[in-house]
C-alpha cells in the first residue's frame, strides 16, 4: 500500500550503543524466546496421552477430560490479543516474565490437583500465562533482529513450535508410562526456570508513545474471542445445532462487531483495523489459520487410528505422528534460507502443494495400511507445511509497526489457535457423522439395536462395548467399527483437501511475491 503524495516517511533513527549491544546477543535472546515458544506449544498436546490415567485417578467424566484440554486452549486464544497489547504498552520482557511465573505456578498446581475441577482451573491458569508469553516471544524477536535477519530467526521460532507440538504426545506417553500423570505437568518446571534465567539477557521494549491500555477494546476483544472459541469447542463436542453453541456464536458476533466499531473510533486502538486493509497481512493471517486447520485435525485422527484401529500403544502412536513435526522443523529452517531468494508466494504455493500430496496419500488409508506409507505421507505433509509458515509469520510481523509487534504477534497466534480449534471441531463433526451412519449401515440386523446405538458414540466406546459381548458379536462389532472409522477419517482427509485447496488459491492471490524490505511505517511501503 503506497503513501499519499504529501506524506513523508519518518526520519530514520540512528541505532544507539545499547541497541548495538542487544543485537550482538540477539541469537542468545532467540534461544530464550524459543524456550517460551516450546512451553506454550508443547502444552497444546503433551497432556493428551495422560488423560486415561487422569480419568482413573480423579474419577473424571468424559466432559471433564475434554475440559482439561479445552480450558487451556480457550483461555489462551481468548487472551492473546490482550496479552500482546499488555506487552506493547507496559513492556514485553515484563509481560513474558510474568507469564512464565504464572505458567510455572499453574503447572505445579496442576501436578498436585486432587479433583478434576482443580485440574481444569490450573489448566486455565496455564492459558493465562501462555497468553502473556507467546505474543512476547515473537515481538521481542522482531525488536532485536534487524529486518534482513528476521526471517531466519522466525524460521527457528517456527521450527521449535512445530517440534513442541509433535513431541508432546511422545513425551507425555513416556512420562505416563515411566512415572505418573503428575510428571506431565512437572515437565514444565525446569523449562520455566531456564526461561526465567534467560530473561536476564533479554532487553526491555515497548511502544515508545507511552499510551495506556485500550480498556473497552480489551474487554470486547477478549470477550468476543472467548465466546467464539467456546462456541467452536462446544460445537465440536455436542454438535453445531446445540442452543448453547449457537448462543455463544451469536454473542461472539455481537461482541466482535462492537469491538470493531470501538477500535475504528479509538485514537489508540488495541488492534488497529488498518492492518487488515493490507492484502499481505490479511492473506498471511488467513493462510496460517487454514494450514493449522489441516495440521491439527490430521494428527487428531491419526492418533486415534493408531491406537484404536491398529492397537498400538500411546507412546507408539506419538512416535508415529512425530515425523510430521520433525519435517516441519527441517523445512522451516530450509525456508529461512530460501525466503529472500524465492519470496513468500512461491513458498506458500509449495507448502499447499506438499500438504495436498500428503493428504491425498492419507485418503487411501485402510486398516492394514503400512507404517511406511503413513509416515511417508506425514513427512511430505509436514515438510510442505513448514516451507511457508516462517515466511507467513514474517509477512504478518513486517506489516505492522514495531511498536505494535505484540499485537501483530497475537493476531498471528490467534489465527493458529482458531485454525486448529476449527479443524478439530468442523472436520471432527464430519467424521463423527460419517462414522455413525456407516456403522449403523454395517451393523443393520447383525447386533442388537441398543449395542449399535451405544457403539455409534465413538470408536473408543465401540471397543469398550465389544469387551462385554460374546466373542462372535464382539468380532462383528469391532470389524464394523474399524471399517466405519477408517471410512470416516478418509472422508475427513478429503474435506481437509478442500480447505488446503482453498489455501492454495489464497497463496496465489494474497501472498506477496517478495518480502517487505522495510518494516511497516519505517518508509515507503514495498510494492507487492
Amino acid at each position: 500500500m503506497g503513501r499519499s503524495a504529501t506524506e513523508l516517511p519518518p526520519p530514520v533513527r540512528p541505532i544507539t550503543v545499547d541497541e548495538v549491544a542487544v543485537r550482538r546477543r540477539r541469537w542468545l535472546v532467540l534461544g530464550v524466546m524459543s524456550v517460551g515458544t516450546l512451553l506454550t506449544f508443547l502444552d497444546n498436546t503433551v497432556v493428551n496421552t495422560a488423560l486415561p490415567r487422569i480419568s482413573i485417578a480423579l474419577q473424571a467424566s468424559t466432559s471433564g477430560l475434554q475440559w482439561v484440554v479445552d480450558a487451556y486452549i480457550l483461555v489462551l486464544a481468548g487472551l492473546l490479543l490482550l496479552g500482546g497489547s499488555i506487552g506493547d504498552r507496559y513492556g514485553r520482557k515484563r509481560a513474558m516474565t510474568l507469564g512464565l511465573v504464572v505458567f510455572g505456578a499453574a503447572a505445579v498446581g496442576a501436578s498436585r490437583s486432587t479433583s478434576i475441577g482443580g485440574l481444569i482451573a490450573m489448566r486455565a491458569l496455564q492459558g493465562v500465562g501462555a497468553a502473556l508469553i507467546l505474543p512476547a516471544t515473537l515481538s521481542i524477536i522482531t525488536n532485536v533482529f534487524p529486518r534482513e535477519e528476521r526471517a531466519r530467526a522466525i524460521a527457528v521460532w517456527t521450527a521449535i513450535g512445530g517440534l513442541g507440538i509433535g513431541c508432546g504426545p511422545v513425551l507425555g506417553g513416556y512420562l505416563v508410562d515411566t512415572a505418573s500423570w503428575h510428571a506431565v505437568f512437572l515437565l514444565f518446571v525446569p523449562l520455566v526456570v531456564v526461561g526465567l534465567a534467560g530473561m536476564l539477557v533479554v532487553p526491555e521494549s515497548r511502544d515508545e508513545r507511552g499510551i495506556g491500555l485500550d480498556v473497552p477494546g480489551a474487554i470486547l476483544g477478549t470477550s468476543g474471542l472467548t465466546a467464539l472459541v467456546y462456541g467452536i469447542i462446544h460445537a465440536g463436542e455436542v454438535g453445531w445445532g446445540d442452543r448453547w453453541g449457537l448462543a455463544s456464536f451469536a454473542g461472539a458476533a455481537v461482541l466482535l462487531a462492537a469491538f470493531a466499531a470501538v477500535e475504528a473510533r479509538s485514537p489508540a486502538p488495541m488492534l488497529p483495523l488498518k492492518f487488515f486493509r493490507q492484502r499481505d497481512f490479511s492473506g498471511a493471517v488467513l493462510l496460517i489459520g487454514m494450514v493449522l486447520f489441516a495440521m491439527f485435525v490430521t494428527g487428531f485422527f491419526l492418533t486415534q487410528f493408531f491406537q484404536l484401529v491398529q492397537h498400538r500403544s500411546a507412546l507408539a502412536a506419538g512416535l508415529l505422528v512425530l515425523p510430521t513435526s520433525v519435517a516441519v522443523a527441517i523445512s522451516a529452517v530450509i525456508a529461512g534460507k530460501l525466503i529472500h531468494a524465492v519470496g513468500p508466494r512461491v513458498l506458500a504455493l509449495a507448502m499447499t502443494t506438499g500438504m495436498l500430496i500428503g493428504l491425498g496419500i492419507l485418503t487411501q488409508t485402510t486398516e492394514s495400511t503400512s507404517t511406511i506409507q503413513i509416515v511417508a505421507a506425514l513427512v511430505i505433509f509436514g515438510f510442505g507445511a513448514g516451507l511457508a509458515l516462517p515466511a507467513l509469520t514474517d509477512t504478518v510481523m513486517a506489516a505492522v509497526p514495531e511498536r505494535d509487534a505484540g499485537v501483530g504477534s497475537a493476531v498471528n497466534d490467534v489465527s493458529r489457535e482458531l485454525g486448529g480449534a476449527l479443524g478439530v471441531a468442523v472436520i471432527g463433526s464430519v467424521v463423527s457423522n460419517a462414522y455413525q451412519q456407516e456403522l449403523h449401515r454395517l451393523l443393520s440386523d447383525k447386533v442388537p439395536a441398543e449395542v449399535a446405538r451405544t457403539a455409534s458414540s465413538s470408536i473408543g466406546v465401540a471397543r469398550q462395548t465389544a469387551e462385554s459381548l460374546p466373542p462372535d458379536l464382539a468380532a462383528t462389532l469391532t470389524r464394523a467399527a474399524n471399517d466405519a472409522f477408517v471410512s470416516a477419517i478418509r472422508g475427513g482427509f478429503k474435506a481437509s483437501i478442500v480447505i488446503v485447496g482453498l489455501a492454495f488459491v489464497v497463496a496465489a492471490t494474497m501472498v506477496p511475491r517478495r518480502m517487505r524490505t522495510t518494516q511497516f511505517g519505517d518508509g515507503p511501503a514495498d510494492p507487492h
